[in-house]
C-alpha cells in the first residue's frame, strides 16, 4: 500500500511547494519542469556574465546523495513544519 500512497503524497507536497514558492528559484532538484539541462544553461549564463564583467567564476559540485545517503527523519519533519506544510503530510513523513 505504501508504494501507492507515497507517490501521491509526494505529488501533493510538490504541488504545495511550487504553488506557495517554498523552494529557492535556483533549486532544480526534483522539481517539475526543471531539468539538468536547464540547470547547466543557468550555470553557463552566470559564468559567462561573471567573465564579461571581469570577475572570476568558481563552481563547486557536491555529490549530496553520496555524502548523505539517508535522510534524517527528525530534520525532515522539522523542515516540513518550518515551511508550514499541512500536518497530515508531516505526520505521513514521520511514520
Amino acid at each position: 500500500m505504501w508504494k501507492v500512497i507515497t507517490p501521491i503524497v509526494a505529488d501533493q507536497i510538490t504541488f504545495l511547494s511550487e504553488n506557495h514558492q517554498l523552494l529557492a528559484k535556483h533549486h532544480f532538484g526534483g522539481r517539475p519542469g526543471r531539468t539538468t539541462t536547464g540547470a547547466m544553461h543557468v550555470l553557463t549564463l552566470r559564468i559567462k556574465a561573471a567573465w564579461r564583467s571581469g570577475k572570476v567564476a568558481a563552481v563547486l559540485f557536491l555529490d549530496i546523495e553520496g555524502a548523505f545517503p539517508k535522510a534524517v527523519p527528525e530534520r525532515l519533519v522539522h523542515n516540513l513544519r518550518k515551511r508550514r506544510l499541512p500536518t497530515k503530510y508531516i505526520n505521513f513523513a514521520n511514520q
